[in-house]
């Protein structure tokens, strides 16, 4: 299974970022970000891998404030690996 976490500095930034993800027609959830990200934010955004080039898209686009990164996981049975993609 992949999918992609976009993580925030703080709440409210990832709460609107979110809204935007959702107006342009994507399904997101808000998860506890995961351990293997490195990063100290505590929720991110999670959503299908193949909105990716939306994301970064809308990123570059609207310019948000408190952006970490997006990230790349890739769950095999009980392995989980990420990678910082942008």
């Amino acid at each position: 299974m992949k999918y992609i976490i976009i993580a925030f500095k703080s709440r409210n930034n990832l709460l609107s970022f979110a809204k935007l993800l959702r107006i342009n027609g994507m399904i997101v959830n808000i998860i506890n970000t995961p351990r293997s990200t490195s990063i100290s934010c505590g929720l991110s955004i999670k959503t299908d891998y193949r909105n990716l080039n939306n994301v970064t898209r809308i990123l570059n686009q609207s310019k948000v404030d408190g952006f970490l990164g997006v990230y790349l996981v890739t769950r095999n049975g009980m392995h989980e690996q990420t990678q910082h993609i942008f």
